[in-house]
């Protein structure tokens, strides 16, 4: 279930402490290190509505190769944090909670990332399991993905692999929303798997993929290769996924060929792009509203790549479909990532 949970009551607290229970019982977390998580989850809810009044969370347990990570979002449109400093002491936190603070939440979890502003409210970001994707390989990318508020079923997917020489992406929305359009978002992912799985030739595999499922419900997909060190940016798309470049030059969107999987077979639209250290790509389902600069507050996009897409998925939410989120950011040699050991 990839749900946004509303904090607006301690009732909503507990659900999500069982909600962040069971993904850590379901990634074989030992029992302490799910007691620390559920505290994690009962603090940073708890706080948000002491000091926002309301919010929402999202726990997602993301299968990934050789580790699982569940991520937790915790987002407000509140007064924000004015001395963010103090709210790292121990002992700075709600009166019905832990008592912990920002401080503990820090050192329990294994990275943890936070937005804060009168203008912006507050969003936390942590995650338990698996190390951030791509921490040793140059690129930081990460997905997020949310249902329709009267799913259960979540019709948009993402694929994210990433060795030393490359990460690849795959975004897709099965059309519509609910079990159909699921079923619809894992043919795409199975027919890619069918291909050989995700590769070096976006164009190439997005004819594959809409070869083997012509007549089908359909889908739009966008396919996405970073060769490393080259950092060359090849990508494939159809149909209304929109994908963005932001770098020194500003935001660049990328063109896309209308169409789904399910009608003809075609590559889509095809672009290289030369990368430099520091740009960051953006795509999204057309659950988000349509991204530009001023969804963007001051200071957003210097924040970890979670923090980023967890933030516009709450913000940009149109509320009436599935929506999915993929950042990649290219790091420079030696960068240092505050958000995966201390506070920032």
């Amino acid at each position: 279930m990839n749900q946004w949970v509303e904090i607006d009551d301690r009732s909503a607290v507990a659900v999500v402490r069982r909600l962040a229970r069971r993904h850590g019982v379901a990634i074989g977390l030992p029992e302490t290190r799910v007691g620390e998580l559920a505290i994690v989850a009962t603090e940073a809810a708890t706080n948000m509505l002491r000091y926002a009044e309301r919010g929402r969370a999202l726990i997602e347990l993301v299968r990934q190769p050789g580790a699982d990570v569940i991520n937790m979002i915790f987002t407000d449109r509140g007064p924000g944090i004015s001395d963010i400093d103090r709210m790292f002491q121990d002992g700075e936190s709600s009166t019905d909670s832990a008592g912990l603070g920002l401080g503990a939440i820090v050192r329990l979890s294994d990275t943890f990332d936070i937005f804060s502003s009168p203008d912006t409210g507050t969003t936390i970001v942590c995650t338990f399991g698996g190390k951030s994707s791509g921490a040793d390989c140059g690129v930081e990318a990460v997905g997020l993905r949310v249902c329709h508020p009267n799913e259960d079923t979540c019709g948009d997917d993402f694929q994210i692999r990433q060795t030393p020489r490359a990460t690849d992406v795959l975004l897709c929305d099965g059309l519509g929303h609910g079990p159909a359009a699921a079923e619809a978002a894992s043919e795409v992912i199975a027919a890619a798997g069918a291909a050989g799985g995700l590769s070096s030739e976006p164009g190439k595999l997005m004819r594959q993929i809409t070869e083997r499922l012509v007549g089908r419900r359909g889908a739009v997909v966008a396919l996405m290769h970073v060769a490393q060190p080259q950092m060359e940016l090849r990508y494939a798309a159809l149909g209304n996924i929109s994908t963005l470049l932001i770098g020194a030059k500003g935001i660049r969107r990328l063109a896309v060929r209308d169409g789904r999987i399910g009608g003809a077979a075609t590559h889509g639209y095809e672009e290289a792009v030369q990368l430099e250290a520091g740009d960051m790509v953006i795509l999204h389902s057309d659950g988000l509203k349509t991204l530009r600069e001023a969804h963007f507050p001051p200071g957003l996009l210097k924040k970890s790549p979670l923090l980023i897409a967890g933030f516009l998925l709450d913000r940009s939410f149109r509320g009436r479909d599935d929506a999915s989120i993929v950042v990649m950011r290219i790091n420079r040699g030696g960068d240092q990532l505050p958000w995966q050991s201390s506070p920032p």
